[in-house]
């Protein structure tokens, strides 16, 4: 009884709750936007922000006026009221929840995708903690409010009642019996209140109507209003068509004066069609545009779902703006030599997706900011026990990369402890990549980039999933390259080709394998349309039948760890060396994601220490994580050893996307609506034992991925003639460079494009060449079309990453109301610590000019044009237009 007694009263609780709720919400809203808001507009306009939020509490009040049950309307009233204010009980909790976990705020509007999805749920679910947390705190200064609240607010609203009726009843006396008594008997103190009240009403409406849309009407919104944003629908159909305005001043126009990139591409997709030779009567999904003639495209739009009227909606080489080719460059010398000796047979690809897999840990190694911030955890005397330690951590990604570290005393790492025992020998491996950027902070938005050599659609979430890939997958192409593979073929090729490998003529076998479920956000729907036919996920590893059914326990909230595929490896490397057949494996990790478990049998490491003012448990775990997925690439290329086929294999090793951590940026971390560089980041690797190693410092993406591996196959000699003119063909239909041949961050423009939107570059010798990041800070604007990069930022469709590949700048373009301008300087500040925010670009470059100079305003005025004429095009390639 005692505790029943404690209990309120439920619809002054239930009111109270709404307003601690909803007020406490609208604060950390305004807290988090608060240093970007000019103090004096901040003031001025900070009552309209607000007025929101009185005007669903008055509506909730008068909802829960509750005194007896005299009628249902009454009880109905309650109801909703009482709905009304455990929803915005509820969302508010997420959000505390949400900023404790992450240091950002809920998106609503990418929520309803999250919610529809089992899989999306788990992720929400792991955060239950903090979330019920919040709540727990929020209803208790709820029930210690209730009382107070709800008697002030309805006094107050009673009475505003009694003011109304009031004045309304003296005029009408005033009018029904004119004269100078009843005027006299007005409540004159009615009428005094009556004037500062509408006064109120004038200024908040006169500030509501002349106050900046941006950012005060995202900042004004109201719980529960806003989660009305969740039920936004979007639909993709094939009428987002129309071409997009070009961003004229960064083209090269002709001599006509018509924009038009330098490149024109050879491929058979040109004005007058032809039919290609290489392909078949039916060929596979993928290469649509190559099997359509212009006329038939458009009976067939209902069968291809990004086909636009007139072929609109294809990918054309010839007419993208942004294409930068090197294919008319000259192969690396020391590549050359190897191809021409016939030292390099590539017979199998595996391609491997690191899931949250930053560079700075590929290898770990002095130098960077986040070695810097890991080492600030622990104290003074321990740096020299702590350097050691880390360097130590992932010696199987020093071996591929071949960036070997050096411990505390500047003396190379023993690396004796490696579970890779055959590494390439001195000077051989491959390429590596410095400065490689993701397309996508979403996971298979990247594999997208890295698998199909296509650009994200810049929309919340895998919508790509529902739509045709516009250009071929690397599944699809060897497909293609089976269809050949004929007995009549085969005979053909026998005979043209005597002292080749016999394994020119062998089909080749796509296969993806990843430990957890493929279920989140139609990744299985995605898989399938880019034409893995055999696959290897937690459903086959629990399933009754399962060929190699799985020995340990789930470690997160997707699946398994990788070691759980060992066995799948292992068959799939011996069927490749023993059955005839040329492998394409695909393999996602997953062991780095959120909440970064590792078996527990895995004996982890203490990296981090307890220095400074945040908790390092979660980077600690999240390195010990680094570490078991290092030791499983050893486990991987030892079994390449054991099968045999380690010689004839190239491996490509690259992150899907970074993790910022409280170590990288103490306001957000995750990579959910954060655009800092740490998720971004990436490895990049092209490894074969027979290659020479060559490292690359340039600003690439992972569209440079399938191009490279076609443009290998083809210099190699590794494909039959057939295979070689099919690759050939499609390798300047890619919107990437080859990296088997210097990579350009620009081309230069004619002199009669240099004007004074471009200033004559005065630095020559970085024209046509990467750029170092050392030389970023003292590099100026060229004259030139730039390699322009676009990242989006997870889930999609709120914001994308706009970089060049020749300067040091980086935009973070808004592509939503509620997100700001971002610029950075990542010459001068390679860890993103001091970054340049604004609501408006206006606002950003005057914040940018006086510290960067004339030539960042122009380049951020560049990187606007281009980002926004890029996220259109983008929806005019797919097909998609949101409804």
């Amino acid at each position: 009884m005692f505790i029943f007694a404690l209990l309120p009263p439920l619809p002054p609780f239930l009111f109270s709750a709404l307003v601690v709720s909803g007020l406490a919400s609208k604060a950390l809203h305004i807290a988090l936007h608060i240093h970007s808001l000019p103090f004096l507009y901040f003031v001025l306009y900070s009552p309209t922000l607000i007025l929101s939020d009185v005007l669903v509490i008055i509506f909730v009040r008068v909802l829960l006026r509750f005194h007896a049950p005299e009628n249902r309307w009454q009880w109905l009233s309650t109801a909703l009221g009482g709905v009304l204010s455990l929803i915005t009980w509820g969302a508010s909790s997420i959000q505390f929840g949400f900023f404790m976990q992450t240091g950002a705020e809920v998106a609503w509007a990418a929520g309803g995708s999250f919610l529809s999805d089992p899989a999306a749920m788990k992720i929400l679910l792991s955060g239950i903690s903090t979330v019920s947390a919040a709540a727990t705190v929020l209803g208790l200064v709820a029930w210690l409010l209730h009382s107070h609240l709800y008697n002030v607010t309805g006094l107050g609203l009673q009475a505003i009642r009694d003011l109304c009726v009031g004045g309304f009843r003296a005029r009408y006396t005033l009018i029904s019996a004119p004269s100078k008594s009843c005027m006299a008997s007005m409540d004159l103190r009615s009428f005094l209140c009556i004037i500062p009240a509408v006064a109120i009403c004038v200024s908040l409406v006169f500030l509501e109507l002349t106050r900046p849309a941006i950012p005060y009407d995202h900042l004004s919104g109201a719980l529960p209003l806003t989660l009305l944003d969740a039920f936004q629908k979007k639909t993709a159909t094939v009428e987002g068509c129309r071409a997009p305005a070009i961003p004229f001043p960064l083209l090269i126009a002709d001599q006509n004066g018509v924009s038009r990139p330098q490149f024109q591409s050879d491929s058979t997709f040109v004005e007058q069609w032809s039919r290609a030779t290489w392909l078949p009567e039916d060929p596979p999904r993928g290469f649509s545009r190559w099997d359509l003639s212009p006329s038939d495209r458009a009976e067939k739009d209902n069968h291809y779902s990004f086909v636009c009227d007139g072929g609109e909606g294809f990918y054309d080489p010839k007419d993208d703006p942004l294409m930068v080719t090197n294919l008319d460059g000259e192969i690396y010398e020391p590549l050359q030599k190897a191809f021409k000796e016939h030292s390099v047979e590539v017979n199998h690809i595996v391609l491997l997706t690191l899931e949250s897999g930053r560079k700075e840990l590929f290898p770990t190694q002095q130098g960077t900011p986040l070695f810097d911030a890991l080492l600030a955890s622990h104290k003074t005397e321990k740096i020299n026990e702590a350097i050691d330690r880390l360097v130590t951590m992932t010696p199987v990604a020093q071996q591929l990369t071949g960036e070997y570290a050096t411990d505390s005393k500047g003396e190379k790492v023993d690396l004796s402890h490696s579970p890779w025992q055959t590494p390439p020998q001195e000077g051989m491996g491959g390429l590596n990549v410095r400065g490689a950027m993701t397309g996508s902070s979403l996971t298979f938005k990247s594999v997208l980039g890295s698998h199909c050599g296509v650009n994200p659609l810049p929309v919340d979430l895998l919508e790509e999933s529902l739509l045709e890939i516009y250009q071929p997958c690397l599944p699809q192409i060897f497909d293609l390259f089976n269809q050949g593979k004929s007995q009549s073929e085969q005979r053909r090729q026998n005979s043209s080709s005597e002292g080749k490998s016999p394994a020119l003529k062998y089909p080749w076998k796509s296969v993806f394998m990843q430990s957890i479920t493929d279920d989140y956000d139609r990744q299985d729907v995605l898989n399938e349309n880019m034409g893995f036919k055999h696959k290897v996920v937690k459903s086959n590893l629990k399933s009754p039948r399962a060929k190699h059914k799985a020995q340990g326990e789930e470690i997160n909230y997707f699946g398994f760890a990788e070691t759980e595929l060992r066995p799948y490896v292992l068959d799939l490397f011996e069927e490749a060396a023993n059955n005839k057949t040329r492998m394409f494996l695909s393999h996602v990790t997953s062991t780095t994601h959120h909440p970064w478990s590792t078996p527990d049998d895995f004996e982890k490491e203490p990296y981090m220490s307890n220095q400074g003012s945040i908790n390092h448990d979660l980077m600690n775990n999240y390195l010990n994580a680094v570490r078991f997925v290092d030791i499983w690439l050893g486990d991987i290329m030892t079994m390449l050893e054991q099968t045999g086929i380690a010689n004839e294999t190239l491996v490509v090793v690259v992150g899907d996307h970074g993790q910022t951590f409280g170590e990288d940026n103490k306001d957000m971390t995750g990579t959910y609506e954060n655009g800092h560089i740490s998720n971004f980041r990436v490895p990049l690797v092209f490894h074969h034992p027979h290659m020479p190693r060559v490292d690359i410092t340039a600003n690439v993406t992972t569209l440079s991925i399938v191009p490279t591996i076609l443009d290998l196959l083809v210099q190699s000699n590794s494909l039959d003639e057939r295979d070689s003119e099919i690759a050939s063909s499609l390798l300047p239909e890619y919107q990437g460079q080859s990296l088997i041949r210097p990579f350009l961050s620009s081309i230069e423009e004619p002199p009669h494009r240099r004007n004074s939107h471009h200033p004559p570059h005065e630095h020559p010798e970085h024209e046509g060449e990467a750029i170092q990041p050392e030389a970023w800070s003292q590099t100026k604007i060229p004259a030139n079309r730039s390699v322009w990069n676009m990242g989006l930022i997870n889930a999609g469709g709120s914001m994308l990453s706009v970089m060049a590949a020749d300067v040091p700048y980086r935009l973070i373009l808004p592509l939503k109301d509620g997100f700001e301008y971002t610029f950075t300087h990542i010459g001068e500040d390679p860890g993103e610590t001091h970054p340049i925010k604004a609501w408006t670009l206006a606002a950003l470059i005057e914040d940018v000019t006086p510290k960067f100079g004339e030539e960042s305003a122009k380049w951020l005025a560049d990187a606007e044009l281009v980002g926004k004429w890029w996220v259109n095009e983008q929806k005019r390639i797919w097909g998609y237009r949101e409804a």
